[in-house]
């Protein structure tokens, strides 16, 4: 079994300001992966496929929960890629 702590609650919204990457958090899994309902990736500047996009808990460390203003700046990019289909959902 592997233990580990959630930094983050089902719903947060996270960011990595060295990647510009952000992240709405869904859960953890028991195998010790982050699922998300919706990941930015900033270099490409797209919506992940969040179906088949994990990461590893370890990788919490480099993310921190976002502020109003770059809660909103997601929202708005969630709205206009969906909105566009250039998601993979």
């Amino acid at each position: 079994m592997f233990v580990f702590e959630e930094n983050f609650k089902k719903g947060d919204y996270i960011i990595s300001h060295a990647s510009g990457d952000m992240a709405v958090y869904d859960k953890a899994d028991d195998r010790g992966y982050m699922h998300f309902k919706y990941y930015y990736g900033g270099m490409f500047k797209e919506l992940k496929d969040c179906k088949n996009f994990t990461l590893q808990i370890n990788y919490q460390k480099f993310y921190e929960p976002c502020n109003e203003e770059e809660k909103k700046q997601m929202d708005e990019i969630i709205k206009e890629k969906v909105a566009n289909n250039a998601t993979f959902f």
